[in-house]
């Protein structure tokens, strides 16, 4: 397999996520690009035509916390709308889970899963 294949083919904790940064130098935004994508979670890292920038990284590894961590250590601001907050927040909450899960030994806590019409009872079971 190659690296260009290696790179487009999604793993099962990759995840995209779209980060709106504010106006900064071209090549301060580049070198803060380069500085993640030689991170081995970090997949991808590109600006768009509108300011944002397009990231995708394996969330068992790192999470939109370090990410934004090295926009702020390399001086890349980002929007404070209330909008990206809840989003912010919310690939917080994914970004965590995909780790917790990828590092997790066990399965489920039982061999059953409860059905919709159980009621959470054992319908097999005869009193």
């Amino acid at each position: 397999m190659s690296e260009s294949q290696a790179k487009t083919e999604k793993g099962p904790f990759d995840v995209d996520r779209t980060i709106p940064v504010l106006p900064v130098a071209a090549d301060s935004l580049e070198e803060a690009i380069r500085k993640m994508t030689s991170l081995e979670p970090v997949i991808y890292a590109h600006a768009d035509s509108h300011g944002q920038l397009r990231i995708r990284y394996d969330a068992s590894s790192i999470g939109i916390r370090g990410i934004e961590r090295l926009l702020d250590e390399s001086g890349i601001g980002r929007s404070s709308s209330a909008w990206w907050r809840f989003k912010s927040a919310w690939y917080r909450f994914l970004d965590d889970n995909a780790r917790t899960n990828a590092h997790s030994s066990g399965g489920a806590c039982c061999n059953r899963a409860p059905t919709l019409w159980s009621g959470g009872r054992n319908v097999d079971r005869k009193d």
